[in-house]
């Protein structure tokens, strides 16, 4: 989706599309595949000249926030080998004319975190998927009917959950009941999920406000204001946090990417994540749509246009590839896999930039079934990755060839990546609903 802020109505485009299960029109004559003449990523290898070697999977007890920590770095996670369906549960509205689902769930303390597209909260006992609560998060207005995209997001920290909104409300909540325990409005919608650590929640507004809120009270801590955007995609990237190096890395809708200093607010280095590349008129726009990946003393990052790698401490340029990514970038040992805007799947060596593989990811048996088709993942499990699209398949692909080992059929479809806790793949899907699999 593309969002004008001066406007009152978010226009969708192809990053938020869905069917919407109406007759398709046929036309006469020869279908010729124009997005495939823009397609120019290529592998710098041959078939089988790199092989790769990853960790072994080991077990994620939890996943508590966008992109399942606060580095976004997950690694090889373990789960089962053949994949089960074990529960599912409706959790609320899903995608409509003018709302999106656009939140992970997170899981914590086995218990499974969902906000649907109307701000409903929703939490489930991992194990069955039974119902623990439910809480509607209202905005100050009375009348909330032109406010989208409500629910935003969830972070889990030290006892608490902590839900950002579209109306500007952030609120932390107990999880065992719901009851909020404090709340905090800023002027501007939020449509990115919360980053936590050290005490502290981090926010960002539509307006490129990044907030540092006190966990126990909401208290502002500090904020930093980087230059707006007229138009912007849908969505953001959480900000990215290394408590080690008290290092916190946010992108924002105008290309920046910044280093600040997590405690203090205080900025430490600056880039802007612009490049040439161009598949489509989006990739015009330049928001940092994917959340950064912090690695030992490395932080990726994908724009909309450019794929970069930079030295964490002082934000120099390791390389560069000119392709564009509006998912996270997934790192495992000196892999790292990003799903470009074109469908491809990429590995790539973390030390070189280089290209090792490249697996074009299907959305149907011709041409005309990818129009709209958006794409979600990757994610590392059992040695295999998981790309959901939201025309209703979860693909398997070898992170060792790019091989494309198999495919779940999910029939309301899928624009949000899959998480996995607990040995449990979670998916969910455009209707709100949570599958898990096990």
């Amino acid at each position: 989706m593309i969002l004008r802020k001066n406007t009152a109505v978010a226009v969708a485009l192809l990053l938020l599309m869905t069917g919407c299960g109406k007759e398709k029109l046929v036309l006469d004559g020869k279908r010729i595949p124009v997005l495939d003449t823009q397609e120019v990523i290529a592998s710098d290898y041959m078939k089988g000249d790199v092989k790769i070697s990853l960790p072994s999977p080991q077990p994620a007890y939890r996943w508590v926030q966008s992109g399942g920590n606060a580095k976004h770095n997950m690694g090889h996670i373990a789960s089962g080998d053949e994949l089960q369906e074990v529960w599912s549960e409706k959790f609320g509205t899903g995608n409509s004319k003018r709302d999106y689902l656009i939140a992970s769930p997170i899981v914590a303390d086995g218990m499974v975190f969902a906000i649907d597209a109307n701000a409903v909260v929703s939490a489930y006992s991992q194990k069955d998927g039974m119902t623990m609560w439910k809480k509607r998060l209202k905005p100050q207005v009375k009348d909330d009917k032109e406010i989208s995209l409500k629910g935003s997001g969830l972070a889990y920290d030290n006892g608490k959950l902590f839900v950002t909104t579209g109306f500007g409300g952030v609120f932390a909540l107990n999880p065992q009941d719901g009851e909020i325990l404090w709340k905090f409005y800023d002027k501007s919608p939020i449509r990115i999920a919360p980053g936590v650590g050290g005490g502290k929640v981090f926010v960002q507004t539509i307006e490129n406000v990044l907030i540092a809120l006190n966990q126990n009270s909401g208290a502002e801590q500090w904020r930093y204001i980087s230059q707006n955007e007229d138009t912007v995609l849908v969505g953001g990237a959480s900000p990215a946090y290394d408590e080690t190096r008290d290092i916190l890395i946010a992108g924002f809708s105008n290309g920046e990417l910044r280093a600040i200093k997590a405690s203090t607010g205080s900025p430490l280095w600056v880039d802007y994540v612009v490049g040439g590349y161009r598949s489509n008129m989006l990739s015009e726009i330049n928001t940092i749509r994917a959340n950064p990946v912090i690695g030992d003393d490395v932080v990726f990052v994908a724009g909309n246009n450019l794929v970069v790698a930079l030295d964490l401490r002082s934000g120099q340029r390791i390389w560069e590839r000119e392709f564009g990514s509006n998912n996270q970038p997934w790192l495992a040992g000196k892999v790292l896999y990003v799903l470009t805007d074109i469908s491809h799947l990429l590995a790539i060596d973390t030390e070189s930039g280089k290209i090792i593989w490249d697996t074009k990811v299907p959305a149907g048996e011709d041409v005309s079934d990818a129009v709209g088709v958006s794409y979600a993942g990757p994610v590392l499990t059992n040695n295999r990755i998981l790309v959901t699209t939201s025309n209703g398949y979860a693909f398997y692909i070898s992170p060792y060839t790019g091989e494309i080992m198999g495919f779940l059929k999910v029939d309301a479809g899928a624009s949000i990546a899959p998480i996995v806790a607990n040995g449990q793949v979670i998916i969910t899907t455009t209707d709100a609903e949570l599958l898990a699999y096990q």
